[in-house]
């Protein structure tokens, strides 16, 4: 949905900012989520806690989805169209609005947003790989150096997708009927 709305933008150079600040906004986040995990848990001890928490947390949410694919036969279950229209306009209003220091908050609120539905649904991953930083006791500039190359592969395919829809904007007319 971001996608078709920042599409129909008509500008490529507000697209372009719009994009590079979502982006830059996501990987702030997630570097920020990934910092505070690897420091809180390390320092609070709660690691053998919550480990053992996300395992069954996972399990039970894996199967709560399969018995949802089964129960609709594969169909995708779309939920409350009216708050989902709610906040399409809301982001439509957003894009197109001058680019402003409250627009460019919009925007961060957005990103951060997304990331934070994104590593819920990821969690594991980056728990695993802040464990296993923590048992190799490296060095800060390790564990720094460790996270910035996971992020930058976790964001690839979001420099992939904005890379190719801002390509296909210049490739394509878009109308808005058809985006």
């Amino acid at each position: 949905m971001f996608l078709t709305i920042l599409l129909n933008s008509g500008s490529r150079r507000r697209m372009f900012q719009i994009a590079g600040i979502f982006i830059l906004a996501e990987t702030i986040m997630y570097y920020l989520i990934m910092t505070v995990w690897m420091t809180a848990w390390d320092f609070i001890g709660l690691d053998r806690i919550v480990t053992p928490i996300v395992g069954v947390v996972a399990v039970g949410a894996g199967l709560f989805f399969l018995y949802e694919y089964k129960k609709f036969k594969g169909a995708c279950k779309v939920v409350n169209f009216e708050k989902k229209k709610k906040i399409q306009n809301r982001m439509e209003r957003l894009i197109n609005s001058p680019l402003t220091f409250f627009g460019i908050i919009g925007i961060l609120g957005l990103a951060f947003s997304v990331n934070i539905i994104e590593f819920a649904c990821s969690i594991g991953i980056p728990q695993t790989l802040t464990k296993i930083l923590d048992i190799n006791n490296l060095s800060w500039m390790g564990r720094q150096a460790y996270t910035f190359i996971y992020i930058f592969f976790y964001m690839v395919d979001d420099f992939i997708v904005f890379a190719l829809a801002l390509w296909a904007f210049s490739q394509f007319n878009f109308a808005t009927k058809y985006s």
